[in-house]
């Protein structure tokens, strides 16, 4: 391999070990040299690439799974499918690779801690997640797909809340809630509550 690809493997396997741990401990618990152990490298190589447990957390959320979840808008979509598009793409992520979706939504959750290191990257997620709803359910108003009396804020509020819900009942039991069923009947209700049924 040339040393581009070894640098892209050994970022992908720390990351992977980063999203192990979370999912076991949590952020906050766990160290960089748990982290460089468990992707099988010495905490001297990964302090030489990243410098420290931040960077480390940085690439976490650079992966293209985090970036996935708050993906553009296609522009050839109703604009009530790219309000809810998200709902579609969590789906993808858990038939991808569910432990690493579940260890981003444990991260999301661990950031309601007002000094937790995940804040500030997780309230960015959520902003940018936010403006891409609001977008869609705006051209979704344009073009005939959302409903013309909706509350914009209130469904916006629903459509996130409503997600990130159920991802925290699967992560706590999931064994009485298959996310992806979950999901697909999550997307009917939008489509019932804020369409007008025009394609």
């Amino acid at each position: 391999m040339s040393q581009p690809q070894r640098v892209a493997v050994s970022n992908r396997r720390l990351v992977e070990a980063a999203a192990e741990l979370i999912v076991e401990k949590g952020w906050e618990a766990t160290t960089a040299a748990e982290i460089s152990r468990r992707a099988g490298y010495s905490r001297a190589m990964v302090h030489a690439r990243f410098g420290n447990k931040e960077a480390i957390l940085d690439a976490f959320f650079e992966h293209d799974y985090i970036r996935r979840l708050t993906p553009d808008l296609d522009p050839g979509d109703p604009g009530l499918e790219q309000a809810i598009s998200h709902v579609t793409h969590v789906q993808q992520l858990h038939a991808e690779d569910p432990d690493f979706l579940r260890a981003m939504f444990v991260a999301t959750f661990e950031a309601v801690k007002a000094t937790s290191a995940l804040r500030d990257r997780v309230r960015h997620n959520i902003d940018q997640g936010r403006a891409k709803v609001i977008a869609g359910l705006e051209k979704g108003l344009r073009d005939g797909s959302v409903r013309a009396d909706i509350d914009l804020d209130r469904a916006t509020n629903d459509i996130g809340s409503a997600v990130f819900g159920l991802s925290y009942q699967w992560i706590v039991s999931p064994d009485l809630y298959d996310l992806p069923s979950e999901l697909t009947y999550l997307a009917g209700r939008f489509r019932a509550a804020y369409g007008t049924g025009t394609p």
